[in-house]
């Protein structure tokens, strides 16, 4: 099993302007993927940044992102009710460049901006904590992370070739405080489990994953969280957190029809570590075609049932832990 190794002090080597490849425990420093590089071409047309903040209880599963390319901006954000197997609330905003950005400034903890006529998202580091405010119709949310008592962070660094480069960082098992409010019905999402996904790069023009992220408690009470993909960075970003600790897995493997994508998908690693179903009850979608930018992109909410095997630690079984999955291929 690939090593975890110390956080780099640069995403790019500064002597050969090459990414330092690899998977790291703790996170990523200061994300630059520009290097030599900051022609007007690369910013507006191939540096991609986001942020995706998940959270879960026993019943709901909540997804926000912020997402800002060189040229707009979008956000997102739903809620999945377990108990009645449907989106009960699923909105999703669009405005230029400039009306968002993604820890723009660096620095610690990982931020999110998102503004529009009606819709606000932000995600940013308080008082030692990670705090969640979203205000769209219908919809609003007000959450903190508190990674204080979580496992460490994964940070992957990918080379992805012809010049284009991958850093992300995963937090999972985070402390959530806080209500969810859909259509004036107020959630209580004390003691949830919450985590997320931040992702920097020069992306090449046409991209294609699956991806997997889980949170939960396996049956004989450990808290889980897994990330897979398959395709896209590959291994480096695949782990699974187990209460305090974090542990690589191999690259994932997705079984589904894509024309059916609220049909079960079976979620494997390579070697068999990780063998998990997905029962999809709800969707989030966004399919595009601009001409120039199209997008296929999927990201069903449900339930994950089966096993994760860790040397060392045995099976732990899975008997219903709520995350999503996502098939996605964009041209951008």
């Amino acid at each position: 099993m690939r090593p975890l190794l110390p956080v780099p002090s640069s995403v790019l080597d500064p002597a050969t302007g090459r990414p330092r490849v690899g998977s790291y425990r703790g996170g990523l420093p200061v994300v630059d993927v520009l290097g030599d590089r900051p022609s007007l071409a690369a910013r507006a047309f191939r540096r991609k940044r986001w942020i995706y903040v998940g959270i879960a209880t026993g019943d709901v599963y909540i997804g926000v992102a912020v997402v800002r390319l060189g040229y707009a901006s979008k956000a997102f954000a739903y809620v999945y009710d377990a108990r009645a197997r449907k989106m009960i609330a699923d909105r999703a905003a669009l405005a230029p460049h400039f009306r968002a950005s993604v820890d723009d400034e660096g620095g610690a903890g990982r931020s999110a901006r998102f503004t529009s006529r009606r819709s606000r998202v932000l995600f940013e580091r308080r008082g030692g904590v990670d705090a969640l405010d979203v205000r769209m119709p219908g919809l609003e949310i007000t959450a903190t992370l508190d990674a204080s008592h979580a496992p460490p962070a994964v940070g992957a660094i990918a080379d992805l070739g012809g010049g284009s480069v991958d850093a992300t960082e995963k937090r999972a098992l985070l402390a959530v405080l806080g209500e969810v409010c859909v259509d004036g019905n107020r959630t209580n999402l004390d003691g949830a489990l919450g985590g997320y996904d931040y992702t920097h790069g020069l992306l090449p023009r046409e991209t294609r994953w699956r991806w997997a992220f889980v949170l939960g408690r396996a049956k004989s009470g450990e808290r889980v969280a897994v990330n897979l993909v398959e395709g896209f960075t590959g291994e480096v970003e695949c782990v699974a957190w187990i209460d305090d600790d974090v542990f690589a897995l191999h690259e994932g493997r997705f079984e589904l029809d894509a024309s059916r994508p609220l049909d079960p998908w079976r979620v494997r690693t390579s070697d068999g570590a990780v063998d998990f179903t997905l029962t999809p009850g709800g969707m989030h979608a966004d399919r595009a075609n601009l001409g120039v930018i199209r997008s296929q992109f999927v990201q069903p909410a449900g339930v994950y049932t089966g096993t994760l095997r860790i040397p060392g630690r045995g099976e732990l079984v899975l008997a219903r832990a709520l995350g999503v999955g996502e098939d996605q291929h964009v041209i951008w």
